[in-house]
Parts: structure tokens; C-alpha cells; sequence
């Protein structure tokens, strides 16, 4: 049976000896057009056994010879051998070799976006987004933003535009990358990615996709800054009194070492008392977070120092400054959470938040009363002789 192209009536193409394989492949690597077109003319096969991992279409990808590629694409009879020859394109950068095989039948949705965005190469970007590459499933130009592939933040944007029944998809993407640059506050990417339509107001996932389907896992780009501490990041993100919870911000910022950051937004006009009971979730979250902050108590069973905690009781002092009030939302469960942070912190924490309660007029009286007035509580003090 003479070789022109596709095999008719068989299933599988007969392949080639391991000895044949060898002598084609040699001519393929040295570029001998007319030797491997007499080859075919004679009726042998281009398939090679599966044990030779090499084929000849690859090997011609290898030695970027256009004819070469063009001649060996138009008679490969196997599918799946065109479409690693056109991955094999990508990954080169040759867009004049991915043009010859798609014409010849490589498949554009066998290479995945995200290896193409990967190359930085614009035009290879365009020309698989202009026949139907898949710009929603794996999430691929959320892949490339968090490798900081600068050239595919056009591409984006024109496609976007371009197709508004995937434009909620894509916003998504651009949304996940924003968040993890937030909480990186790499000012360049909040910039960039501002600028291409990215939204930090969205909640959703980070870049971590374990988490992806888990609502008590979502954020916003505004929240993950505050929690960094990033000041300039959040100004970057440009939060706005009318439109942003800012009290849910300032609950953020509460556990960050930016003292400053807890200032600006009070400054915006953040309310640090805002639960319905008249107290202050921004005071809760950080007395919650305090002795977290000395990170000897993840590797021991010591206690939090208060030289180790001193910017966390700075970060609520300031809140009380402001006016936040202790008022736990609730009696019984709201004071234990509280006794059993104090108890993870040495006994002089216990004084410092007292006398600032008592200083800016935080708590009634009876309620600082009702939290020591416990006998777990007067143990824990005993060793320094406060007197309840």
C-alpha cells in the first residue's frame, strides 16, 4: 500500500522498525527535505514505535525547518502526534511552526492557555486566542498575573472586551490575582492589574485553590491589604467611605503591625464601635489575636511575654483612643475567649489591658470584675498579687 498522508482503512498507521525509525530520524535532524519526501514517495511510513519517544514531526519542530514541519504535518496520520508538535512549538516560540500545524490539523485547544501565556510571546497569545483557545478553565491568565507575565495583561483586556458572555469568568481571574498582590503589597501589580479592570471589592478565593469553594476562606484585595499592614498598597486600592465597609477594614487592620494604617482609617471615618451592642469587632478580633503575636508559644508551652505583645496592646490602645468599647456580644462565651487569651499571656498582660480599659473608660467596672472574678482567673494573677 503506497504512504500519502492518512492511512485509510486502518485504525492504527503501521509503524516503522526500530532500525528505519533511526535512518528517518537522522534525516530529519540534518534537514534533508527531498530525501524524507522521496521516503514518502516510496510508500514507507513516518510513524515510529512507541519506544522511539522522538517522532519525525518533532524532530522537524526541533530543527525550526518550516518546509520541513509543513511537509511531515500534512502526513502525519496521528492526531496526537500534531498536537505534542504543536506544544512543542509553544514552548520554541515559533509561531510560524504553530500556524503550519494548526493548518495541517493540530488542535488549539490541546495546548493549554497557560503554557502559551507562560512564553510572554504576545503575537503567540493572540493568534491561539483568536481561534478558540479555552481562557476560562485551569484559569489561565490568573496563572499568568501571579508569574508577573506583563504581556498578556493586553491580551486580557481586548478579550474581555471582545467577549462579554466570559467576561464575569474572566474578571474572576483578575480579581484572584489582585488579592494575592494585595497580600503581597507589590505596588506594581496592584497598579497593573487596577488598571486592566481588576476588582478590589470582590469577594472571593486567593490563589489557592484548596480553599477556593469555602465562603469562610473568601476576601477582598481592600481586606488583604489591611491585613498585610500595607498602607500604600491600601491607598493604591483607593477604599471609599461611601461604597466600603470600613469598619470591616479596620477589623483587618486591628491584628497588623501598621499602627498607622489603623489611623488612616479611622481618619476615612472607620467607626470603631460597631456592633449592635454598642462594642467594637476591631477590639474583639485584636484581644482574639493577641497572644498569637509572640510566636515562641507555637514551639513551647510558654507564656506571651508582654515585651513580645507590645505592639499588638499598642494597636489597642489606639483603638480605645478612639473610642472603642469591650462589650462582649456575647455574656458567657464572649468572656471565656477573653480569660483564655489572658491565660496564654503572662500575668502582667492581664494588668496592662486592665489599666487601659480603666484609663479610657473601655468596660464598666463590673464587667473588668465579672472577667477576673474567676477561680482559674485569681490563680493565673496570683503570682503577682493583683489584687481583684
Amino acid at each position: 500500500m503506497r504512504y500519502n498522508g492518512w492511512f485509510l482503512g486502518f485504525d492504527v498507521p503501521t509503524a516503522l522498525s526500530i532500525e528505519e525509525s533511526k535512518v528517518l530520524l537522522a534525516l530529519c535532524r540534518a534537514g534533508r527535505l527531498y530525501d524524507v519526501e522521496r521516503w514518502m514517495a516510496s510508500g514507507k511510513s513516518i510513524c515510529t514505535p512507541p519506544s522511539i519517544k522522538k517522532t519525525p514531526l518533532l524532530t522537524a519542530v526541533d530543527t525550526g525547518f518550516h518546509s520541513l514541519v509543513e511537509l511531515l504535518a500534512r502526513n502525519e496520520p496521528r492526531q496526537g502526534e500534531k498536537d505534542r508538535a504543536l506544544l512543542a512549538a509553544v514552548e520554541s516560540k515559533r509561531l510560524d511552526m504553530a500556524e503550519v500545524l494548526v493548518v495541517h490539523g493540530a488542535r488549539i485547544q490541546a495546548v493549554p492557555l497557560e503554557d502559551v501565556l507562560l512564553t510572554w510571546d504576545r503575537t503567540l497569545m493572540q493568534f491561539f486566542l483568536d481561534r478558540g483557545a479555552d481562557p476560562v478553565t485551569r484559569n489561565p491568565f490568573m496563572t499568568a498575573f501571579h508569574n508577573k507575565v506583563q504581556t498578556a495583561l493586553r491580551p486580557f483586556v481586548d478579550y474581555k472586551k471582545a467577549h462579554p458572555d466570559l467576561a464575569d469568568a474572566l474578571q474572576a481571574q483578575a480579581d484572584r490575582a489582585l488579592r494575592h498582590f494585595a497580600q503581597e503589597a507589590d505596588m506594581k501589580w496592584i497598579s497593573l492589574l487596577m488598571w486592566a479592570g481588576a476588582n478590589p471589592r470582590s469577594l472571593g478565593p486567593d490563589l489557592d485553590d484548596r480553599y477556593a469553594d469555602d465562603p469562610d476562606c473568601h476576601t477582598t484585595a481592600l481586606r488583604e491589604a489591611c491585613s498585610k499592614g500595607s498602607l500604600d498598597a491600601l491607598k493604591k486600592l483607593k477604599p471609599d467611605p461611601r461604597v466600603d465597609n470600613l469598619s470591616d477594614l479596620l477589623q483587618a487592620a486591628a491584628i497588623s503591625d501598621s499602627k498607622e494604617l489603623v489611623d488612616y482609617l479611622l481618619h476615612l471615618g472607620a467607626r470603631p464601635n460597631d456592633k449592635p451592642n454598642g462594642g467594637s469587632s476591631a477590639l474583639d478580633h485584636c484581644l482574639w489575636h493577641l497572644p498569637w503575636e509572640d510566636r515562641s508559644t507555637f514551639t513551647s508551652k510558654q507564656l506571651a511575654s508582654k515585651y513580645a505583645l507590645a505592639g499588638g496592646l499598642a494597636r489597642i490602645e489606639r483603638l480605645l483612643e478612639a473610642g472603642a468599647k469591650w462589650r462582649p456580644s456575647d455574656p458567657e462565651d464572649g468572656m471565656k475567649s477573653v480569660r483564655q487569651m489572658l491565660c496564654k499571656c503572662e500575668p502582667a498582660v492581664t494588668v496592662m489591658l486592665m489599666k487601659l480599659f480603666t484609663k479610657y473608660k473601655a468596660a464598666p467596672e463590673e464587667l473588668m470584675e465579672e472577667l477576673l472574678d474567676t477561680p482559674r482567673m485569681r490563680g493565673h494573677l496570683s503570682t503577682i498579687g493583683m489584687k481583684l
